[in-house]
């Protein structure tokens, strides 16, 4: 879910960047000065990733820093019919964001990737380090190795948005990351050079070579003239041996642009490799135009589909791309003026990322509104002004992505929203449910939503993964614990008539509670200890055999940390198979 802002409001503009879901060891974050800015004749937006307002939020407390991450690896083991705590590196620091990849050339081999927290106390004063975290097995999924992907030493840096891929051809593991650049001086700091990067590991992702940079990005977090933020970048690989691109890797990613502080544009790019990722092409543009859905326009030419986020490329079997990603233009399908549901578009290559299709719409959600006079609201807005779940505070997020069967090449897009819920109005109450669309057609064409789910307990957060005709979908579901809404699980829904029927299981072995949680505390009355981010997304892989592997962030252990007299759920990364 974005969050949009009057364009005639510097203040909410400086409040929305500082919506960070910061480590609240230090009681609270400072508002970026928001400068200057030039009017703009409607709706702003800037819905930068969690990762990306996190680190400046930690930037603005003050909290970067600590030096360079150790890089030691540790192992978890388990049994996969149950499920395993994968962060065994750090007993207190969070993770979150937690994508999972099967090795298409070996069902047993998994890699998987988070925001991997580091955190430290030079006396009572919190430091954070964040690297992007890997967890690798061999084995399917018993025992895992946890480690970090390379990054800088000394303060300042920062990483998140993880996104891990094999390429069979090469032989190599990748993990693509968002980089920022940060300062942190006292009690104020700043991010800025939002940046993409792709590491590679030759030897199944045991060791990491240093990131080269695919997309580099300008000015800061705080109003800049000609600022770039390149953010929420997702990757993928063609692991067809038939395919006329085998071998060639696709990343995509938003690329924020604004103009003294004011939103100009973020349209999907593209950049791909064909050497195993020692180099890529420049960034293009790849979003388009379709001047019957993307009829608001904040700025350039009418009908281009310029005001996105959230894409993920997948490559079907016969190498055609296809890229989905959230758009916020289609004015017809916002029930009240500015309300900005988003409609789920997909774009398709047939030549290998040379020249690609007009957009076509998905699905329009119902996701929408800010609490203001102009506009319903479809979800609760939470401490930070963002979207989230009835009786939670952390951020939530309604568009999700889009998988391939590497074996029929049907596509399948996943989202939740709150159709099923009290939306447009100003007190929203969420009962949000899993949908999926399907393409029999390379995504020309798709189906009317289908329901993975039903009933008034919030489902949220899915994945999706396919295999010969067998689709599963994972999610955080509050069953179990509705109407009281304090907990969640992990569950997996399994389909293998497109959708037509459903079968269930849980993932998870125990409930999670995020509203005692260690860090990101919200702060607020009657919430006081809520966690405030569990990240954007989890991981759902199926592998050749049909086996499901899941990942999640968990939050059902507890910890204390003495330095701060402080006792509750850290936040860990949890695997299961099914």
């Amino acid at each position: 879910m974005r969050r949009w802002i009057s364009a005639r409001s510097t203040s909410r503009v400086g409040a929305a960047l500082a919506a960070s879901a910061t480590l609240v060891a230090l009681s609270s974050v400072g508002t970026p000065a928001s400068g200057s800015e030039d009017p703009v004749d409607g709706r702003v937006h800037l819905n930068l990733s969690g990762s990306a307002l996190m680190l400046q939020g930690l930037a603005s407390a003050g909290a970067l820093g600590g030096g360079a991450i150790d890089n030691k690896t540790c192992t978890s083991s388990g049994t996969p019919s149950a499920d395993i705590d994968l962060s065994c590196d750090d007993p207190i620091s969070p993770e979150d964001e937690t994508p999972i990849v099967v090795d298409p050339a070996n069902p047993d081999h998994l890699l998987a990737g988070s925001n991997d927290y580091h955190l430290t106390f030079k006396g009572s004063t919190l430091q954070a380090r964040i690297p992007t975290g890997f967890f690798v097995s061999f084995d399917g999924g018993a025992t895992w190795t946890d480690g970090q992907i390379p990054m800088g030493s000394g303060a300042g840096g920062g990483n998140g948005d993880p996104s891990p891929a094999f390429n069979r051809k090469f032989g190599t593991a990748h993990m693509a990351q968002l980089n920022a650049s940060c300062t942190s001086v006292g009690n104020t700091g700043n991010c800025g050079s939002l940046s993409v990067s792709v590491a590679t590991s030759r030897d199944g992702g045991r060791t990491w070579a240093q990131p080269v940079t695919v997309a580099q990005g300008r000015g800061s977090i705080t109003p800049s003239p000609n600022a770039v933020f390149n953010d929420k970048e997702w990757l993928t690989a063609d692991n067809d041996p038939g395919s006329p691109f085998y071998g060639r890797m696709y990343l995509t990613w938003s690329r924020f642009a604004l103009d003294r502080g004011a939103y100009v544009e973020s349209p999907i790019y593209l950049s791909t490799s064909d050497d195993g990722g020692r180099s890529w092409t420049a960034g293009r543009p790849i979003s388009g135009s379709n001047p019957a859905v993307c009829t608001f326009q904040t700025s350039g030419p009418a009908g281009v589909c310029d005001e996105d986020q959230f894409s993920v490329p997948v490559v079907l079997p016969d190498g055609t791309v296809a890229v989905h990603f959230q758009n916020n233009q289609h004015q017809a399908a916002w029930e009240t003026p500015d309300e900005a549901e988003s409609t789920i578009m997909v774009v398709r290559s047939t030549d290998g990322g040379a020249t690609w299709s007009a957009p076509v719409p998905v699905a329009d959600l119902e996701d929408g509104g800010i609490d203001n006079g102009n506009a319903g609201a479809d979800y609760p807005i939470n401490v930070d002004g963002r979207a989230t779940q009835t009786g939670h505070q952390f951020r939530t997020q309604s568009v999700q992505g889009m998988t391939a069967d590497p074996v029929t090449g049907r596509l399948y897009v996943f989202w939740t929203d709150n159709r099923d819920g009290v939306r447009d109005t100003a007190e929203p109450v969420t009962h949000t449910n899993v949908f999926v669309a399907t393409s029999a057609d390379r995504g020309a064409t798709w189906s009317a939503p289908i329901r993975v789910t039903s009933g008034p307990a919030d489902k949220w957060m899915p994945w999706a993964a396919a295999h010969d005709g067998k689709l599963a979908v994972g999610y955080m579901d509050g069953t179990a614990d509705y109407p009281t809404r304090d907990t969640y699980g992990f569950t997996i829904a399994t389909s293998t008539d497109d959708g037509a029927t459903w079968s269930y299981q849980s993932a998870s072995t125990a409930q999670s509670d995020p509203d005692h949680s260690l860090w990101f505390r919200a702060g607020v009355a009657g919430c006081v200890e809520c966690s405030r981010f569990i990240g954007d997304y989890n991981g759902l892989a199926m592998d050749s055999q049909g086996r499901v592997h899941a990942t999640w962030a968990d939050q059902r252990r507890v910890a204390t940390v003495a330095a701060l007299d402080r006792t509750g759920t850290p936040g860990d990364v949890y695997y299961a198979r099914r």
